[in-house]
């Protein structure tokens, strides 16, 4: 690409056989060299949890849509080798299935391995995993051409799920390796890639250069996720926004190839975005025919700024609960927005496997494409302009007006007015050679920033911490290495402990730096100032120099604060459980004090924890407690966990250990006994329900399908609940109580369960439904 003057009104740019002439007008401008492309080049998100899969339109419409590429199975407490649930239940869509989905539709498939869970469920992906994985693939003769290692599902919001042994970008950057090289020991034709984050933070940072300096000469791309915009813009905003956003980002990614992988090995890894759509969250526009123009735009700006691959997110939608941020899309069903290229038949949406505008926009773009042809683009500032020629020589304009006025589009002479934010495509019209204008607006074209930057910015040696550390909250420690360079904005010392982090630029707790130099660096050890004291154990350091380089973490090991000589009313306390602590130096009131829990790297209590801890009494020398049970994140699971009391002075315990328990099973009995039929009025006898349901459920389960659980797709309409007695309706065909048309519970054996607002379960009682 390139970023040049310009003084005359008139530009040939000459492509592949012919010259395309656009009048831009005087200032600057911003063109792409001409890029092959290919319907191969771009893809759709598919699920195995989709029965839509298995319509008998889906394949027309999927051939319709003309994308040659689809990623599976975005599930990742989804088992391969059995095609079922960690939780229980058979997904609509197996491998095999979507196989076959790959061959009749003329696709290849990228599957996402399951870093998280290997297919039993009994332990983290894994290299042996890996193996029998890509020699199913091999031997089925399934068209997947490409692996990626986990999706998002490294992060802090999926630690409930990851069986692996560590969160750790090390760790994941360590096992990917061996991972890619397991799956090209059986196939090495096949593209092996790893999760790359988009985001700032120290600790994305911290993730994308220990993966590529780690995984560089084992993989063949880097995956990333970029949902650019946070809220709702205006239809030319839209459009306008996306240029600079896109390219932005693959300045970023390419920046940070290069700098972090040797020469040999940067130039074979491509950037492949496999999730991508305009919003963080679909809106009104999703189904409106501006989404066309601006997937259609994306489409080529991503690929003319050097991405390998695009996957839009997603084939047959994605609702979402409106907000202020997101309006509610009145085209859609219920009040919900929808991701969707196709519909889903839910009334007042588009039938199953119709194309939205979104997705007939780049049918066309795919149609233009067909087998194969060279790409250009040029961008001003109200206009973005692509110039697809395929194989055949026809030449294929899409023209989109990025501006809030109508612009005028002369090609080959004649002159055609594009509506303000709207695209408008010609298709099969040859140019050798022709004219192309381009007539802009009032505001003269400026210059995007094209070029990609120098690595200047970045030090040749990465910034490193040569020593462990030792200290108590509130001490002031030294730490040494080397590449610190001075002080500055984004420079900082970043404290991980539970999942809490201190002192990124943009973390909530910060942490307060005594001294800084190029070789050493004094801080102060977090103790209650800003955000939670660091508790007792182990806590990692790193340093983000000024310019965004992160170093190696090292340990801290964070000193015992005085005793308070703790016990404990139970040692094996259940969800739900009051647990009284005994003690002294408490404080006579809780003030800013609060009990912390801890267990598989989930926290609760504590200020900077999502989830939170009841607290039921708080003297000086006995707090009472609720276990975690479900009402404040997930309960407790039965296993080790620990409890730390911090003081309302900033005083921390040291970590008891607890055992957590199962909760006591609920009596229950229904009443009428016998078979029931759909839409009758049932009672369930026994006790320890609860006075009211708070967060309590009735969960019926019948051929895989779930009604009523907390975020099942149906619901149970509870008509009462005491604590001896709950009254529900039994399902009918009709509207559920979740807002989704729900079917009847058929004739046969079902089976239903209550669960209590303290997390307290009933077992599976029979249901014989007439």
């Amino acid at each position: 690409m390139a970023t040049r003057d310009v003084d005359a009104r008139i530009l040939s740019v000459y492509g592949v056989g012919r010259a395309v002439r656009i009048d831009i007008g005087p200032g600057r401008y911003r063109s792409a060299a001409a890029a092959a492309v290919s319907r191969q080049d771009y893809g759709i998100n598919v699920f195995s949890y989709d029965s839509q899969m298995n319509s008998p339109s889906t394949i027309a419409g999927m051939t319709t849509l003309g994308m040659g590429m689809q990623q599976f199975p975005n599930a990742n407490e989804w088992s391969w080798t059995t095609n079922t649930f960690r939780d229980g239940g058979t997904a609509p869509v197996s491998l095999s299935d979507w196989g076959s989905i790959l061959e009749q539709t003329n696709n290849q498939g990228l599957f996402i391995f399951d870093y998280d869970e290997n297919p039993t469920f009994t332990g983290g992906g894994s290299p042996a995993d890996a193996t029998q994985l890509t020699q199913y693939i091999v031997s089925h003769h399934l068209p997947i051409t490409a692996i990626v290692v986990g999706s998002e599902e490294y992060g802090s919001w999926d630690h409930y799920a990851n069986l692996n042994p560590s969160f750790s970008a090390s760790y994941y950057a360590t096992r990917t390796a061996e991972i890619a090289q397991a799956i090209h020991q059986v196939d090495p034709a096949m593209q092996v890639g790893v999760s790359f984050d988009l985001g700032q933070e120290p600790s994305d940072l911290q993730w994308d250069q220990t993966v590529l300096r780690t995984d560089g000469p084992y993989i063949n791309f880097v995956s990333i996720h970029d949902y650019p915009n946070a809220q709702t813009l205006s239809n030319a905003g839209l459009l306008a926004a996306l240029p600079s956003e896109i390219h932005q980002a693959m300045t970023f990614v390419q920046n940070e190839i290069a700098t972090n992988v040797p020469a040999p090995y940067a130039a074979n890894i491509q950037t492949w975005v496999t999730e991508f759509n305009p919003y963080g969250e679909p809106g009104p526009q999703s189904t409106q025919p501006v989404y066309g123009a601006a997937m259609v735009e994306s489409a080529m700006l991503w690929r003319v700024d050097g991405a390998a691959k695009l996957f839009v997110w997603s084939y047959d939608g994605q609702a979402h609960s409106p907000s202020a941020q997101w309006p509610v899309d009145t085209t859609a069903n219920t009040a919900y927005g929808l991701f969707a290229l196709a519909g889903d038949g839910q009334s007042p949406e588009l039938p199953e496997n119709q194309l939205y505008p979104s997705g007939l926009s780049l049918a066309q773009y795919m149609q233009a494409i067909g087998t194969g042809g060279t790409l250009s683009v040029w961008v001003t500032p109200d206009q973005v302009v692509g110039d697809v020629q395929s194989s055949s020589g026809a030449s294929h304009i899409f023209a989109i007006n990025t501006s809030n006025a109508a612009e005028t589009l002369g090609l080959g002479g004649t002159q055609t007015v594009v509506p303000a934010a709207t695209m408008l495509a010609t298709s099969g019209q040859t140019i050798t050679p022709a004219t192309l204008t381009l007539t802009p607006g009032p505001t003269p074209p400026i210059a995007l920033a094209t070029s990609q930057p120098g690595l200047s910015a970045y030090q040749p040696v990465p910034p490193a911490i040569t020593d462990t550390l030792s200290g108590y909250p509130g001490e002031t420690v030294t730490l040494t290495g080397r590449g610190f360079g001075q002080w500055g904005a984004n420079a900082g010392v970043v404290i991980s402990q539970n999942g809490v982090n201190y002192g990124g630029p943009l973390d909530s707790y910060g942490v307060t730096i005594k001294s800084w130099s190029p070789t050493r660096i004094s801080f102060v050890v977090p103790n209650g100032t800003s955000g939670p004291s660091l508790t007792p154990g182990s806590a990692t350091v790193l340093v983000e120099t000024a310019n965004q380089l992160v170093s190696n973490s090292t340990s801290l090991t964070v000193t015992a604060a005085p005793n308070l000589n703790l016990t404990l009313s139970s040692q094996s306390p259940y969800p739900g459980d009051l647990l009284t602590i005994f003690g002294s130096g408490f404080g006579a009131a809780q003030g800013t004090g609060y009990v912390q829990f801890s267990q598989n790297g989930i926290n609760y209590g504590g200020p900077g924890d999502a989830y939170h801890v009841s607290i039921v009494n708080w003297s000086n020398s006995a707090i009472t407690v609720e276990v975690p049970n479900g009402s404040s994140g997930p309960a407790l699971t039965p296993g080790s966990a620990t409890l730390t009391v911090v003081t309302g002075s900033g005083t921390p315990t040291p970590a008891l250990s607890l055992t957590i328990v199962p909760p006591p099973l609920l009596s229950a009995a229904i009443s009428p006994p016998g078979p029931v039929q759909p839409g009758q009025l049932i009672t369930v006898s026994g006790n320890n329900f609860g006075s009211s349901q708070g967060t309590g459920y009735v969960l019926i389960q019948q051929n895989g399908v779930n009604y009523g659980e907390p975020g099942d797709w149906y619901g149970v309409s509870i008509v009462t609940w005491t604590n001896n007695s709950i009254t529900f309706r039994v399902p009918i065909q009709g509207m559920s109580s979740t807002g989704h048309e729900e079917p009847s519970l058929q004739p046969g054996s079902a089976t239903m369960t209550v669960v209590s607002g303290a997390g307290l379960q009933s077992p599976a009682l029979p249901l014989t439904v007439n």
